[in-house]
């Protein structure tokens, strides 16, 4: 009357580069009364020939597929299920050990909206569009042929709703995705398929607010403003902050905000122009004041350091009255304050002209304390034959993220066509270095690169988010060759830029090797627009 089980009812599997897997399995007698027995050493253990054997209780699995385990101890007998998995990566020995990050993208899991563009050059009309994980299957079907007939033949895009995006990644670490297509009149052509290709995860959702200057564009129900979105909301595009109808045609592009996402600064009209303050909850304005061009909050939010002429001032942020004045060596340009507020990152330009456009830029760094308004001495971080600028410290403060360029002209260091992304100790310990796989060629006018406030993990490593303006192509939906630069373009170059995001991985650039990941572009953008100077806050704070 006594029944057998066998232990696990289920397992799951991994074989991992070709190494077998084992697991091992128990056998249990339950009596009528509730009593057990354990049986293991007499029960015999089988598995289908060809996925893998047993040796005694053990089982040894070599390749994918789904197993059944059986247990039979005299007369009785019981079952197991045995799902296994292969996965493995081999890298040809003439490659970089790094050469599988080039081809997959990391993403924040939350991220919504994900596009995926394609060319086909098989006559097609009809596609399938796929999301894959081990537990979901979700698939869209789309004409294409929708995309800028200058990137392809039949250059096409399509989107997954962010509802659909999240139901499919749920708490998987990787998601596939899939493009096949057909001809609708003649299906017996046969189907073609584009390849898998794998999207690894965040472990965690994203979270913060970024807030950035979009321009002028093709779209002309979209307002020349600051917008922005909130990272925790994926699906929703951004919404307008302040716009030049709001400040009576007056620019606010050069703005910055607090750490908490309560308070922002901003100058008119361009470089050397007055400067305000906004309350962002009630979009209260101060009162119009003394001229700055950069600046950076104190944790606090209670002041602000800012730069005019090259001199750097602490001022009140609600008064905007100068509290100190720090001394220098040279003149002092694009400040950022670490996180818990005692270290300042600057750029002092040799090649000097304005506050925005410089050549020769050096990186230094200096203590502040902000209890006695004193500053320590000047050490230099960066200085080379190129132009270094936008410094800006990392959430842990472990690490500067500047811009390099070779233009050394006088207005080199504004919208610099030549610009790329490039990260440093703060502490100089270590020699720079590039985030090649976000600048991926040259003339991209990659600027403003800044982190985003919160630090994620991605399987066991640590990882940051960085974004950057970007003249780049984007899939089959921007050409940048179609987009001449304006009338008062520094980098005299095509393109329109949009705010895009890769993943940095800190161990692998304190090894010395690029840590950027194949970059995206942010979902949430008109794509008509002209998108700057984006700034990152740990909230989105509700607009009365």
């Amino acid at each position: 009357m006594a029944t057998l089980t066998i232990d696990p009812p289920t397992s799951d599997l991994t074989v991992l580069n070709t190494v077998p897997v084992t697991e091992d399995f128990t056998g249990t007698l339950t009596y009528p009364d509730g009593t057990t027995k354990d049986v293991t050493a007499d029960v015999v253990f089988a598995v289908g020939s060809g996925y893998g054997d047993f040796m005694a209780r053990t089982l040894t699995a070599r390749g994918a597929g789904k197993l059944d385990v059986v247990g039979v101890y005299i007369d009785k007998q019981a079952t197991a299920e045995v799902i296994v998995h292969a996965t493995g990566v081999r890298v040809d020995p003439t490659l970089p050990p790094n050469t599988p990050d080039l081809l997959d993208v990391v993403m924040p899991r939350n991220l919504g909206d994900f596009e995926i563009h394609w060319t086909d050059a098989n006559a097609n009309d009809i596609f399938e569009i796929s999301l894959h994980t081990d537990l979901s299957d979700e698939r869209v079907y789309v004409p294409g042929n929708n995309g800028v007939a200058t990137l392809g033949p039949t250059p096409s895009w399509s989107a997954f709703l962010a509802t659909e995006w999240a139901a499919t990644v749920g708490s998987e670490a990787t998601v596939t995705y899939q493009v096949r297509g057909v001809q609708s009149t003649n299906p017996s052509a046969g189907v073609g398929a584009g390849a898998l290709r794998l999207v690894k995860l965040s472990n965690e959702d994203m979270n913060g607010g970024i807030y950035y200057w979009a321009s002028s564009g093709d779209d002309a129900n979209t307002p020349e403003g600051i917008w922005r979105h909130d990272m925790a909301n994926p699906g929703q595009p951004a919404e307008q902050f302040e716009t030049l109808v709001q400040t009576n045609n007056r620019c606010i592009a050069c703005h910055v905000l607090s750490r908490d996402g309560t308070r922002m600064a901003i100058t008119y009209d361009g470089g050397n122009a007055n400067s305000n303050t906004i309350d962002v909850g009630t979009k209260t304005f101060g009162t119009e004041s003394t001229a700055w061009n950069f600046a950076t909050f104190t944790p606090d939010a209670a002041q602000l350091l800012t730069t005019h002429n090259g001199i750097l001032t602490v001022r009140d942020f609600l008064t905007q009255a100068t509290v100190v004045t720090a001394a220098s060596a040279g003149l002092i340009t694009h400040p950022d304050l670490s996180v818990d507020g005692t270290r300042l990152v600057y750029v002092r330009p040799t090649v000097t002209n304005v506050d925005w456009g410089f050549g020769g830029g050096q990186i230094f760094t200096r203590t502040f304390d902000q209890s006695t308004e004193t500053f320590g001495p000047e050490v230099m971080l960066v200085a080379d034959s190129n132009n270094n600028y936008y410094p800006s410290f990392s959430p842990d403060g472990q690490w500067v993220l500047f811009n390099k360029s070779t233009n050394n002209t006088a207005a080199g260091a504004y919208n610099n066509g030549s610009a790329a992304v490039w990260v440093i100790k703060s502490d100089g310990s270590a020699p720079a270095v590039e985030l090649a796989k976000l600048d991926t060629a040259a003339n991209l006018t990659n600027s403003w690169a800044r982190w985003a406030p919160f630090a994620q993990t991605v399987g066991s490593d640590a990882i940051n988010w960085i974004t950057v303006s970007s003249k780049r192509d984007f899939g089959t939906r921007l050409d940048h060759n179609a987009f001449p630069p304006s009338n008062n373009s520094y980098d005299n170059l095509p393109g329109r830029p949009q705010i895009w995001m890769t993943a940095f991985v800190p161990s692998v650039a304190a090894a010395g090797m690029d840590p950027s990941q194949p970059p995206f572009r942010l979902p949430f953008q008109n794509i008509q627009s002209n998108n700057h100077i984006a700034q990152w806050t740990e909230r989105v704070v509700v607009t009365q």
